[in-house]
């Protein structure tokens, strides 16, 4: 076995919105009698995008590492989208209703590779665990999938006040299970946090580019395995 541990990212690598952004903001929008239009919602939608993930990859954020500012940044992402559609002062209710539209764990599901993947892995005595800059609700959401009980452990950037890409978040993972860093690897989707993050505690690292992610302008690091699908992983966790 080439790795004993495998830390997985969460969203876009083994979870997936029901409804996207998007469409749910059109669904609480409906409720208030407000109808916007596919193109008006593209175009909301890619400006808070680009804000997002802007500040993600700012050097030096904290905002991950707390479920208050975590909080905070979701409710000014949907307040740009909201400026877009024209509604330029939304109400606390307003976008308390969309949060919690986003936060539901039924707001979620896994790809469909996700629990034969990891139930595969466990049978050939790897360990498994989730690493992921997402709030305390990450393990709600994971334990209502049905996933949680496939794992060793959860670690969510808001309950342990670390985030992606420090390198300590990296060890308290493989702390977790007593397993050194070397004999570990992070499987994630986003080049800066989880392939760089992981690799600079001397994990190894496999970058996940779902199909509906082909298009992510990111260099990808030499040697850095990609795939399209955990039905790819085995073979680099098990290989020799």
């Amino acid at each position: 076995m080439r790795y004993r541990l495998v830390c997985l990212d969460a969203g876009f690598t083994l979870l997936v919105p029901r409804r996207t952004l998007a469409e749910a903001l059109r669904g609480v929008l409906a409720t208030l009698g407000r109808e916007v239009t596919d193109d008006e919602l593209h175009q909301a939608w890619q400006v808070a995008d680009r804000w997002f993930w802007e500040d993600y990859r700012k050097s030096g954020s904290d905002t991950w590492g707390n479920d208050e500012r975590i909080d905070a940044t979701w409710r000014h992402y949907h307040t740009l989208m909201l400026g877009e559609l024209g509604i330029r002062e939304p109400t606390a209710e307003l976008i308390d209703a969309i949060l919690a539209a986003q936060y539901a764990p039924d707001s979620w599901e896994l790809y469909p590779d996700v629990l034969p993947v990891v139930r595969a892995l466990r049978t050939a005595g790897a360990r498994l665990g989730v690493v992921s800059d997402w709030g305390s609700n990450l393990v709600d959401i994971l334990e209502a999938l049905g996933l949680a009980s496939e794992l060793d452990f959860v670690l969510a950037s808001g309950a342990v006040g670390l985030s992606k890409p420090d390198p300590a978040y990296f060890r308290l993972a493989a702390s977790r299970v007593g397993i050194a860093p070397k004999e570990s690897v992070m499987v994630g989707d986003t080049v800066r946090a989880d392939i760089e993050g992981a690799r600079s505690t001397g994990m190894g690292a496999v970058l996940i580019r779902r199909p509906e992610w082909q298009d992510r302008e990111e260099v990808v690091p030499k040697g850095v395995p990609v795939i399209a699908s955990l039905e790819e992983l085995p073979e680099i966790v098990l290989g020799d």
